[in-house]
């Protein structure tokens, strides 16, 4: 009997993410339109806008079967419509006729993106010249054009990253020399240049918002670090601990508000490099080629995001360290007072001691004085019926009730010691 071992429990969602996202097959020449919408960064953002979609093609009359799935393409009667879900936007491409000039058509439910919110939207034109027409280069911005050779110079891509009044930014890209699995490619890479180049950037606005927050917090705590040496006593060294820790806690919301965004514009840079690469581009003697003009504009921006965030784990780190040397300060500091508490406790107790010593010698002086006014009385009737003087009589016996005494005080502080 053939042994077959079992699946393991991801292998079939590693095995679909291979054809996730299947290449559209493109005609020789057709007008490509791509939405970028970034979804809000609540919870439930996407599944919400998932359902929305759902929602829509069932209206149609189609019941999505696959709710992990990540692409989804159908039909209208003019144009043909792809839904990409990503972890945090959603892309919307369409593709009509070149002479297509609808900008947001009705029938690709764009109402059911909700409440996310326009981040790109490009628009390529696939014709099928073999180079870019020079009657194509006037409607281009001089000061941004881009014209290069692309798939090892089979194809032509022209573009000058500009907006138009719709909001589209345009491509114009010549393929009639590549094969239609080549032009359905490299298309896709091109939309995807475009979508990553402004996803990558999304970080951008919120490292020059918090860089006047930071330059604060780094002037503070230069500020503290500077006084740390003015601190004479363990009241004021918690006073600054305490300003520190406040430093530690702003800085740490500040981190974890741009920890997420810093990465994801890091991977999505990483991904933006990587279709530049696949279009295989050389240039031409008319602009700029999109690598080179991409690169001059995203790595600075990713660079000032990269220097944020650095700044931002020196700063914590100094905080840290700062913490600690306070910590150290106060602690010997403590470790002083106890020493010095220590030593006054000793004196007391020494003097406690020589105190109890001397009201002890007290103590047995007084009750021998008192012990041998009693003895006298005791003896006074037997010592005058015996004719022996009394004085004498208590001179000897003295250093015995004297002793006697002695060892009965010591007795009884050596009872209490014990206790």
């Amino acid at each position: 009997m053939t042994f077959i071992p079992l699946d393991h429990p991801d292998r079939h969602a590693i095995m679909d993410e291979v054809h996730a996202r299947p290449v559209e097959i493109l005609p020789s020449e057709c007008r490509l339109r791509r939405l970028v919408l970034v979804m809000p960064g609540e919870p439930g953002a996407m599944q919400r806008a998932f359902q929305r979609f759902a929602d829509f093609r069932l209206a149609s009359g189609v019941e999505l079967e696959l709710a992990g799935s990540r692409q989804y393409s159908f039909e209208t009667p003019t144009r043909s419509v792809t839904w990409e879900f990503h972890t945090e936007f959603v892309t919307i491409t369409w593709r009509d006729s070149l002479t297509g000039a609808d900008n947001f058509p009705n029938d690709i439910g764009l109402e059911a993106i909700g409440e996310g919110q326009l981040l790109g939207a490009v628009r390529i034109d696939v014709i099928a010249d073999h180079t870019i027409p020079d009657r194509l280069i006037p409607g281009f911005s001089l000061a941004s054009l881009c014209l290069s050779n692309v798939e090892d110079g089979k194809a032509q891509v022209v573009t000058d990253f500009i907006p138009d009044a719709e909001k589209f930014t345009r491509i114009e890209f010549a393929a009639g020399a590549l094969t239609p699995l080549r032009r359905s490619i490299l298309t896709r890479r091109l939309l995807e240049v475009e979508t990553y180049r402004a996803i990558a950037l999304l970080g951008l606005p919120l490292a020059r918002a918090a860089s006047p927050d930071l330059r604060g917090m780094e002037s503070e705590l230069s500020t503290v670090i500077n006084s740390l040496s003015e601190v004479v006593d363990p009241a004021s060294a918690k006073g600054v601990l305490h300003g520190l820790h406040e430093l530690s806690v702003r800085s740490g919301q500040m981190a974890e508000r741009l920890g997420y965004r810093f990465a994801a514009g890091r991977a999505y840079g990483e991904v933006l490099n990587s279709r530049l690469k696949g279009l295989r581009e050389s240039g031409t003697d008319k602009g700029s080629t999109l690598s080179r003009y991409i690169a001059n504009r995203v790595e600075p921006g990713l660079a000032t995001c990269a220097a944020i965030e650095q700044r931002l784990r020196v700063l914590s780190r100094k905080i840290e360290r700062a913490i600690g040397l306070l910590n150290v300060r106060i602690g010997v500091d403590m470790q002083v007072q106890n020493a010095s508490l220590l030593d006054n406790i000793a004196r007391t107790a020494r003097s406690q001691f020589l105190l109890q010593r001397t009201v002890e010698g007290l103590s047995t002086i007084a009750i021998s004085y008192y012990a041998l006014g009693i003895v006298g009385y005791l003896l006074g009737g037997p010592l005058y019926h015996w004719n022996i003087d009394k004085t004498m009589a208590l001179s000897i016996l003295a250093p015995l009730v004297v002793l006697f005494v002695w060892l009965s005080v010591r007795s009884v502080r050596k009872k209490h010691e014990g206790h």
